[in-house]
């Protein structure tokens, strides 16, 4: 599983065979089952996760039980919950894999000093920072100026392993609809 790290590093970062041996050398295997839960709310969040195999959504219930994914990775994407790893305060989202999983995890601690001693965790750092927020504004645009069809033919033709690998209740929470109308969806097109 490093080799595909190191691979992500080199595809997408200017940066010195040194840097990537120590950044990826800081980083743990873990195997994780279909729905096993990382984080739960309330929890703070020491990991940052690279998703090697398989898939790991970020989410929220709210007070009656619904569910809203914020954001799914898939295969060479990496997921935390930005807010609580970077102030290590409690979480008010789960992370959760929604599929058996392959995954590198990096503590909070680790990161932090790799930072200060690496270009490479840096410019990750800024990376990730801005595909979280452009994600994040994405998310919000289209809430408020799509209608729930044009998100699925936007999903579908942006990421359309999402719709294809994971339930209807999770990509149903995703685009922020009921599985009834991600179904009436499915059969339009």
């Amino acid at each position: 599983m490093t080799e595909q790290l190191k691979t992500y590093f080199g595809n997408n970062f200017q940066t010195t065979p040194t840097e990537v041996e120590k950044l990826v050398s800081a980083f743990k295997e873990k195997s994780v089952k279909k729905n096993e839960t990382l984080i739960s709310k309330g929890e703070v969040c020491r990991y940052a996760y690279f998703v090697c195999k398989g898939s790991v959504r970020a989410y929220f219930i709210d007070d009656d039980g619904q569910e809203a994914t914020r954001y799914i990775a898939l295969e060479n994407q990496f997921i935390t919950t930005v807010h609580s790893f970077i102030a290590q305060t409690p979480t008010n989202e789960f992370i959760q894999a929604t599929e058996q999983s392959e995954l590198l995890q990096i503590s909070y601690t680790d990161f932090k000093k790799l930072i200060e001693e690496t270009t490479l965790a840096k410019d990750l750092y800024n990376k990730q920072l801005e595909v979280a927020y452009v994600t994040n504004h994405w998310r919000v645009e289209s809430f408020l100026k799509m209608s729930a069809k044009q998100r699925y033919d936007f999903l579908i033709e942006v990421n359309p392993a999402i719709i294809q690998r994971l339930s209807n209740k999770i990509v149903a929470s995703y685009l922020g609809i009921t599985q009834e109308s991600l179904s009436r969806l499915k059969v339009q097109k």
